[in-house]
């Protein structure tokens, strides 16, 4: 069930009112003989401790709780209420000065926390002194006589309250941790046993026969002992409080230790002794709970360095300069090969291992550090117990105060075999012909190598933070990039030939790989380009296939790419259903030409009549020169024959058209003779469509065209 933050507060008020009231009761009932004045008030260290705690809501309950208590001892309303005022006074007057004392804790863990409190509370219970017997004296319920006495047995039971009840508050709102375990609990049971019986025997006088002429107070002092070594501030406080109630108890019985006759003189020896009690116990047991704290935090620091330098797997050490003696971690001596710690290990036995050629500058670098008291820094190599050499890199320094010098030990054999990796892998990069372009994954340039200048003009202050398009020709379509990114960023990498565009505007033809470096999660991360420009070797391929598949007089197609195409072609047209025509044309006489005109007029009427055929056919026609005065022509995605006669026909017609050079007209003409074989009715192969159109040539005796078969099966 939850309830409301207020009520909740309210209960809890409502609950520090009838404690604070109750135990006010229980003091003033048993251990004041004037009715409002005794020499312990424990509901002052009650008070300060709620006020320590929370004070902005249990002020309230303290108020409450001591106006209340003087009611339930007769006292007339206006005193309970200046009673109250002052002993809230003195209460929130304390927290706020140990709240405001940066010196202080509230959680109690050294002695200087208790020495603060101690010294605060006996200056704050000045005011409750001053104004709890005033209002007595005001009331009629003190002589004047009697007012200073009264003030200091007032100011003395405050202090008592809040040295012994205030402690016992802050330090048990947390349950102690361990004394229950399996293991502790047999000391634990003989602690809070003999503790009890103790105090009984002394204070409450058990075993009068037997341990009577025994029993002194300082037993008490031996459990304080036991407490505050084995049991902390718990345990200390815990027995102050038994001992507390245990005299207490005497007292009223007039038993045990501190039965006098007298209450006044007995509750002050107890008053003395429980203040030398927790003056002794409770720092004792905060210097040795700070000690503890220290230590496990030296403990918890000490494993956070080893975790540390084993998760960089970096050993220390600490070397006396007087014998050169070096304490170790076990990594240290892992990176020299051992498998254990060694028993022994000095600074001669390190400087063993140090390769011959390093020897002399590490033991002139350490002999200067010891002279000058300075950082000892090293790098060198070492040869491991098993042989292996390794690179080693180690600092130290001094210490204050002792002749030492700690430090840590690193083996770096693969980060200085990573920088010489780097270091020709940049050397590569910078003096590699073939050009490097790194980029973010969007493609930004980050970093190019010089040979990426030199192929495009561009230096690398003028692409870095740049897209790589910048370097675009412009010649490619949107489809052939969406095409390489795609397979980039499904594979990871592209290979091709791609244009691309010098910063002086020249276009030129590269052969490009782009890879791309992925992060340790899969992640891409960048994205390498590597180029090279292929233009002159594309340029001469160009060449080459001109000389291989083109007449080098007219410029067309020659024999060998007729040959291939005509193939292609016949296989194109039995996939379409469509038919195609071969057309052998033959120039008559055309020696006749070179006769009359000289082979260079010949060669020009050549090249004039192939262009004439060229602009007589479709782009998707092939035309080629066979040999001397013969064309073929193919004839491509024909559906009937009157497109084969009438192109026939226009040949025929340009090529006896007169030629004219030179703005001359010559007197020349071509007559030429035309075969036409068709595919799939005269042949479906290109050998004998080849024969077929040769046939049909021979048949056709004038300048005319004659087909292989039979026109009407067209």
């Amino acid at each position: 069930m939850n309830l409301p933050p207020r009520l909740i507060i309210g209960l809890k008020i409502i609950g520090l009112t009838l404690m604070y009231a109750g135990l006010a009761k229980l003091v003033l009932a048993y251990f004041s003989d004037r009715g409002n004045i005794t020499l312990i008030w424990f509901p002052a260290g009650l008070g300060l401790a709620a006020m320590l705690i929370n004070a902005k809501h249990y002020w309230a309950g303290v108020l409450l709780g001591a106006f209340w208590a003087g009611l339930l001892v007769d006292d007339p309303w206006t005193t309970s209420a200046c009673i109250a005022a002052g002993n809230t006074l003195e209460s929130w007057l304390g927290a706020w000065l140990l709240l405001g004392n940066p010196g202080f804790s509230i959680k109690l863990r050294h002695p200087r926390d208790f020495a603060w409190l101690a010294a605060t509370g006996s200056v704050t219970a000045c005011f409750s002194a001053l104004i709890g017997p005033m209002s007595l004296l005001l009331g009629g319920y003190l002589t004047l006589a009697l007012l200073l006495p009264s003030m200091l047995h007032w100011w003395m039971a405050d202090v008592f309250g809040i040295a012994l009840a205030t402690p016992c508050i802050l330090i048990w709102r947390k349950w102690p941790a361990g004394w229950f375990h399996i293991k502790r609990l047999p000391e634990t049971a003989a602690f809070l046993a003999l503790s009890f019986f103790s105090g009984q025997t002394v204070f409450l006088g058990w075993f009068p026969s037997v341990a009577g002429q025994y029993a002194r107070g300082y037993w008490t002092f031996l459990f304080v002992v036991w407490a505050a070594a084995r049991f902390g501030r718990h345990g200390v406080i815990l027995l102050i409080c038994i001992t507390a109630v245990q005299s207490l108890w005497g007292l009223e019985r007039q038993i045990g230790l501190f039965a006098s006759g007298d209450l006044q003189s007995g509750l002050l020896n107890i008053w003395l002794y429980l203040l030398v009690l927790a003056s002794v116990g409770i720092p004792l047991a905060l210097m040795l709970y700070d000690r503890e704290q220290k230590a496990l935090a030296l403990q918890e620091s000490e494993n956070r360095l080893s975790f540390a330098l084993q998760t960089i797997d970096t050993g220390a050490w600490d070397l006396d300069l007087e014998t050169e003696a070096i304490l170790r971690t076990p990594i240290h001596d892992r990176i020299f090969g051992y498998d254990f710690l060694l028993p022994a290990w000095n600074y001669q036995a390190f400087l063993g291992h140090v390769v011959p050629e390093h020897r002399d500058s590490v033991d002139n670098d350490f002999r200067r550090a010891c002279r000058e008291r300075s950082n000892w820094n090293f790098e060198c190599r070492i040869r491991r117990v098993d042989g292996e050499i390794r690179w080693i890199r180690g600092s130290g320094r001094h210490h204050s105060l002792n002749p030492r010098i700690t430090g840590i030990i690193q083996d770096v054999t693969s980060k200085k075999l990573a920088d010489e990796n780097r270091q020709l892998a940049m050397l590569f990069y910078q003096n590699c012909n073939e050009a490097m372009m790194i980029t973010e994954v969007d493609a930004t340039i980050i970093s190019v190598n010089p040979a990426f200048s030199e192929i495009t003009g561009y230096e690398a202050g003028d692409v870095i933070g740049k897209n790589a398009s910048i370097l675009g020709s412009g010649r490619h379509d949107a489809a052939f990039f969406q095409d390489m990114w795609q397979t980039i960023n499904s594979q990871g990498q592209w290979r091709g030939e791609i244009w691309n565009r010098r910063k002086n505007g020249e276009l030129y033809v590269e052969q490009l790989s782009i890879n791309t470096v992925f992060d340790a999660s899969g992640l891409p991360l960048r994205r390498i380009g590597l180029f090279f420009d292929i233009t002159q070797r594309k340029l001469n391929e160009e060449q080459l296939r001109k000389q291989a598949y083109f007449d080098p007089l007219t410029g067309i197609g020659n024999r060998r790419m007729f040959c291939d195409r005509l193939e292609q072609e016949i296989k194109k047209g039995q996939r379409s259903g469509l038919f195609l025509a071969l057309l052998l044309i033959d120039i008559d006489k055309f020696k006749d030409v070179n006769d009359r005109f000289g082979y260079t007029t010949g060669d020009y009427a050549l090249r004039e009549a192939a262009q004439r055929i060229l602009r007589s056919v479709r782009e998707t026609d092939v035309v080629a020169r066979m040999d001397g005065v013969e064309f073929a022509l193919v004839l491509t995605d024909l559906e009937k024959i009157d497109h084969i006669e009438r192109i026939a026909d226009t040949i025929i017609q340009k090529l006896g058209e007169p030629f004219i050079i030179d703005d001359q007209t010559l007197d020349l003409q071509l007559h030429s003779r035309i075969g036409i074989a068709v595919c799939p009715n005269d042949a479906g192969e290109a050998g004998r469509l080849q024969q077929a159109a040769a046939q049909a040539l021979k048949k056709c005796r004038n300048p005319g065209y004659a087909f292989a078969g039979t026109r009407d099966t067209i």
